[in-house]
């Protein structure tokens, strides 16, 4: 019949929706596991450069920063680094944001990493 064939359209415009809003879905989820991936990998850089004793927390917070900041562009924005040791561990965690396909929403990114200080002798 001529007065069925609009609801062909209405289903095929639903299909479509579908499969573009989980194309965003799956978008967002890449952007924010390459954040995690990045900001993970800045806070091991963090702690490479102060393992050798004394422990220069200020160095480790800095070269974590420093390493988000050039490694992502606008993937991990607000990108901030805190490091902490107790003469044994050094431990660097950056937190921030990674990018937001959807307006209004934020996905916050947090990632530690930890190694041993080095221990030097003669």
């Amino acid at each position: 019949m001529r007065g069925e064939r609009g609801d062909d359209n209405v289903a095929a415009a639903i299909i479509y929706s579908a499969i573009l809003l989980v194309a965003w879905a799956g978008i967002q989820i890449a952007v924010v596991l390459l954040g995690r991936g990045v900001a993970l990998e800045a806070a091991r850089d963090g702690v490479h450069s102060a393992r050798l004793p004394p422990a220069d927390l200020a160095a480790a917070s800095s070269a974590a920063e420093t390493y988000a900041r050039n490694a992502t562009g606008t993937w991990l924005s607000n990108a901030h680094a805190g490091a902490s040791s107790d003469d044994e561990r050094v431990t660097v965690t950056v937190t921030g944001e990674a990018t937001s396909l959807v307006p209004f929403a934020r996905f916050p990114i947090s990632q530690t990493a930890s190694g041993p200080v080095e221990r030097l002798e003669p």
